[in-house]
């Protein structure tokens, strides 16, 4: 027996001519590599944090809740109310040859009956992708026959790529009713002109709601070393993960920007000992002012066993404040530059 069209006839009619962009997001990604990512999706019905951990194959409920800045107690059924927007990480490849970012074979998506590929896009994942480009994802050659059972890889929008020279998470936005530019700049903390730049938006009253924007998260400066398994760990303020097979605790903070990594808690007995630098315990520092050293995560390996490692670095907040100043495009330091600039402008005028 053939398997059954999960497309209804009138639904495939309206397909055909549905007129939506074939992209949901123009985000671009010209490097090689893979990296953390996020989405901020939009619930649109009462559910879990575990349902949807599920839903998005998110590797881990601890990924979801560091993703949300919430405790790691958090139990799987505790409630996420309708219309609450929760941040959805994922892995990102870029394969450097299309220039274009999409979720690593992640989430894959199970058609269920009277599914069409354009309300699994809009309604299951918030049109943060399109029915175009989930056929293109699974080589469907007509968008209008899908099966019940299929399983479909939902490639969601994302990138690797520096933004002004710093290291960001790019983070898919959906705009909201009543959203503006600058309003949206200032809630991440980046600069208008960057977010902009990014998304080549020239107008900025031209802003849709529903249009996808293309986030840079300012995250926290690491130690982590490029042969580490791990090294594409970015982490944005507020946020924490866990990282070496759950053995270790990173998070950020506005405060510092600096990625403070410490031995997770727990008692996982698979965990080797925590590494030490001359006496100091991972995430401590000695000394004071720019003379300081802290004992930093610098990645892990799992060839033969699990080895963790750190080393003692320069303490970078105790000489420079903050990632505002590190980070070009952060909102608070380019709204005071603007500002500056402006009263310059209005004396040179008076005199």
């Amino acid at each position: 027996m053939p398997a059954r069209l999960a497309v209804p006839a009138a639904a495939a009619a309206l397909l055909v001519f549905f007129a939506a962009s074939a992209s949901a997001a123009n985000f671009t990604c010209t490097a090689r590599a893979t990296c953390r990512s996020a989405m901020g999706y939009t619930v649109p019905n009462a559910t879990t944090y575990g349902e949807l951990a599920t839903r998005f194959n998110v590797s881990s409920l601890l990924d979801l809740l560091g993703a949300n800045g919430l405790p790691a107690t958090t139990a799987a059924t505790a409630r996420v109310h309708a219309a609450a927007t929760v941040a959805i990480p994922f892995r990102c490849r870029c394969s450097g040859s299309n220039g274009v970012g999409q979720s690593d074979r992640v989430p894959v998506y199970v058609v269920q009956p009277q599914d069409g590929l354009d309300a699994i896009a809009r309604n299951v994942f918030d049109a943060f992708v399109t029915y175009q480009e989930i056929a293109a994802a699974n080589n469907i050659p007509d968008p209008n026959k899908i099966y019940v059972g299929q399983r479909l890889w939902i490639p969601l929008p994302c990138s690797c790529d520096q933004v002004g020279g710093a290291d960001v998470m790019h983070f898919a936005y959906s705009v909201l009713g009543g959203d503006s530019t600058s309003a949206i700049a200032a809630k991440y903390g980046v600069s208008e002109n960057t977010l902009l730049t990014l998304n080549k938006i020239t107008d900025p009253k031209s802003l849709k709601k529903g249009q996808i924007l293309d986030v840079p998260l300012p995250v926290c400066h690491s130690s982590i070393s490029d042969s580490s398994a791990d090294h594409g760990l970015l982490i944005p303020n507020g946020t924490y993960a866990f990282t070496a097979k759950d053995c270790i605790q990173c998070s950020c903070s506005a405060n510092t920007y600096q990625l403070d990594c410490t031995p997770a808690g727990g008692g996982n007995r698979s965990c080797p000992a925590a590494p030490t630098c001359d006496g100091l315990k991972l995430g401590e520092t000695k000394g004071t002012g720019c003379g300081s050293q802290m004992c930093a995560y610098t990645g892990y390996s799992d060839a033969a066993s699990l080895r963790i490692d750190a080393s003692l670095v320069a303490n970078q907040t105790a000489c420079q404040k903050g990632g505002a100043e590190r980070l070009p495009f952060a909102g608070s330091r380019w709204t005071v530059s603007v500002i500056c600039f402006h009263v310059a402008l209005m004396l040179v005028w008076f005199l």
